[in-house]
């Protein structure tokens, strides 16, 4: 069993993976993101929209993301 922190659940315990591989770390990174939370990023970053644009997008409800 291993402990995982959720950033929204919190601590819970989960089966751990049965193999162990001698360079694998102990520890993974496995933080998901949560609905929406990259959208400015990936519209300003890949798509090149305007900051003032993904602004318009969120307030008229095109964009959606949960609350962290």
């Amino acid at each position: 069993m291993r402990t995982i922190h959720d950033r929204l659940m919190g601590d819970f315990q989960v089966p751990g993976f049965p193999l162990r591989f001698s360079n694998f770390p102990d520890e993974l990174d496995l933080d998901a993101p949560l609905l929406g939370e990259h959208n400015a990023r990936v519209l300003s970053d890949y798509l090149g929209y305007a900051p003032g644009e993904i602004e318009r997008l969120a307030r008229s409800g095109v964009l959606f993301s949960k609350p962290t």
